[in-house]
């Protein structure tokens, strides 16, 4: 997924926010949230035709009835509203999807930690996600905060992803390119 610049300078804006008040986990559960409802109900909070104070009503409306009927710890402060308000006033709504990913990665960055996808054929085993750790550290000098992947295809091994690279050390990976190599050959 290509992410806007208008998304991130969002999301920047969101984490500075954050960290003055201490709030990033609280902000990270947020916007999720606010994706989540977006998605539901894209069509209407995309309508053109529906007054921008409506939206806002509606969203302010959803997170009271999520916090009295779902989860009564949620209960989204005013600073985060504001930001609500202001990406719907400027109508940057269609970016929420984009933000809430990009905050989830600017605020392990922001820690000096770097986000690695690990993609394996079975559940990694702790010594495993160690050692991983490890060799994303040695690369990279930033701790690694691992996102696993199940995919049974890939047979055996593991597919890193980090830092705009990616490092496919599995079996189907192997044969993949093996058989790059004979129809190379083929063709020649």
């Amino acid at each position: 997924m290509r992410y806007s610049i208008v998304a991130s300078k969002y999301v920047k804006a969101l984490l500075l926010v954050a960290k003055k008040y201490k709030k990033e986990e609280e902000y990270a559960f947020y916007i999720q949230l606010l994706k989540e409802l977006y998605t539901m109900y894209a069509f209407y909070l995309n309508n053109p035709t529906v007054r921008v104070e409506k939206h806002l009503t509606f969203i302010e409306n959803l997170f009271e009835e999520l916090s009295k009927k779902v989860d009564k710890s949620i209960k989204v402060d005013s600073v985060f509203f504001k930001f609500v308000k202001i990406i719907f006033n400027n109508k940057r709504q269609k970016y929420i999807p984009q933000m809430a990913s990009l905050y989830k990665y600017a605020a392990i960055e922001s820690q000096n930690k770097i986000p690695v996808k690990v993609t394996s054929a079975y559940t990694l085993t702790p010594d495993e996600e160690e050692a991983i750790s490890a060799f994303v550290k040695k690369y990279t000098g930033k701790e690694a905060v691992i996102e696993t992947f199940l995919d049974e295809r890939i047979l055996a091994g593991v597919i890193l992803e980090f830092a705009g690279k990616k490092l496919d050390v599995s079996i189907l990976g192997r044969l993949e390119k093996v058989g790059r190599g004979v129809f190379s050959l083929r063709k020649g």
